[in-house]
């Protein structure tokens, strides 16, 4: 099922070469969790943002042990391209870098969605334009046949999971660490 999907993308949409160029950018967002690096970092840099920034930046350690560290190695699920070697081609015009780890999850799926969640936790309707960019990446994974379905689908959820994570493990730091600030009261 997920190749013939896959299979269909070509044949529907890799004929539009504006839409090709459009999605290997989108791709590019999510490359080595890029995105989701440079929002932390972003927001670790504002005092008025910082908390928000730690968590994101918890979802994202969780996600690299989860999806790179275990997952990738573990499932080891081989790229597209090995069962339906016809998309070499394909990723030659587009301009597109084959990727030399598993398929399994996604990461870039993962990483972005690991990143919106926490943003949209802390700012609640701000967030939907980081989901929306998170769901973008993960569409043109497999759109650009980069991934299988399942892979984009796993990644997306596992993201998810480690943003929801993220999210409250930072919550209980900052409670510990508001408890240890407050001042004592002194005697009346």
């Amino acid at each position: 099922m997920d190749l013939s999907i896959l299979k269909w993308v070509h044949a529907t949409f890799h004929s539009q070469t504006w839409l090709n160029f459009i999605m290997a950018g989108v791709t590019w967002l999510g490359e080595f969790g890029a995105a989701a690096i440079v929002l932390a970092a972003v927001l670790l840099i504002f005092k008025k943002t910082r908390r928000a920034g730690i968590a994101v930046g918890i979802a994202l350690v969780l996600d690299f042990l989860i999806v790179n560290i275990i997952l990738k190695y573990s499932v080891n699920r081989a790229r597209p391209w090995i069962e339906w070697g016809e998309i070499v081609d394909f990723y030659k015009t587009a301009g597109v870098r084959k990727p030399s780890d598993s398929s399994f999850p996604s990461g870039h799926a993962a990483a972005c969605m690991a990143a919106a969640v926490v943003v949209t936790f802390r700012y609640k309707w701000k967030g939907l334009i980081a989901i929306a960019v998170a769901l973008l990446v993960a569409v043109s994974r497999i759109y650009l046949c980069l991934h299988y379905p399942s892979d984009v689908l796993g990644g997306g959820l596992i993201g998810a999971a480690c943003g929801v994570a993220g999210h409250f493990i930072a919550r209980a730091i900052e409670k510990r660490y508001d408890k240890n600030k407050t001042p004592p009261q002194g005697d009346a």
